[in-house]
């Protein structure tokens, strides 16, 4: 996002409790490419909210510096009322069970079935299902919720473009979050796929 960018709350809110994400003055570049220039936003809970932009804007890194996978040059970005800079590897490993990611192209684990891929995360984040032996039924629960139950066993190169995203959809709930990151969720799929991925 190559100009200065704000993006207003959709709603009046004093409380510091209802605001998910806060993002303020938010810097990044690369070289002498600045993508991020001063970019704001806030997200309060229960609200959709839509980031546009053509392609290299600086979309996916803005999601990143969110997340913690990329530190902007300068700028705040608070999620869940956590200041991301400040958090060490566990604490910050702790604050993405509470938030799923749809990757741009699904990145689902090629060498994984689709209930492995889903276990993934799980496993990762294994505090969260503490006294959970068994995740099948999780796993069922989320498969089902984007009408994939059938596909368990799948590997992903025996799914369509459309399904992989599904999967990636179910893997991004599975842990229940308290915010969803969609990275072009409908990238390079057609407009009836694109559609029904829209209405999960």
């Amino acid at each position: 996002m190559d100009v200065k960018e704000n993006i207003a709350p959709l709603k009046n809110s004093t409380s510091s409790e209802d605001v998910v994400v806060r993002i303020q003055d938010l810097y990044k570049s690369f070289g002498d490419n600045r993508v991020l220039n001063g970019f704001n936003m806030v997200l309060h809970k229960g609200e959709n909210l839509v980031v546009m932009g053509k392609s290299g804007s600086g979309k996916s890194v803005m999601i990143k510096c969110l997340v913690g996978l990329m530190a902007p040059d300068s700028g705040l970005v608070e999620v869940l009322g956590e200041d991301i800079a400040s958090l060490d590897q566990v604490d910050l490993d702790e604050l993405r069970s509470d938030i799923g990611f749809l990757f741009q192209g699904s990145a689902l684990y090629d060498s994984m079935t689709v209930r492995e891929n889903l276990e993934f995360p799980m496993r990762r984040h294994r505090k969260k299902f503490e006294g959970i032996s068994d995740t099948l039924p999780l796993v069922q629960e989320a498969l089902e919720n984007v009408g994939l139950a059938h596909t368990m066993d799948l590997m992903p190169e025996e799914l369509s473009g459309g399904m992989k995203r599904r999967v990636a959809l179910a893997r991004a709930i599975i842990l229940k979050p308290k915010l969803i990151l969609y990275d072009e969720p409908t990238s390079g799929l057609d407009p009836i796929t694109a559609k029904e991925i829209i209405g999960l």
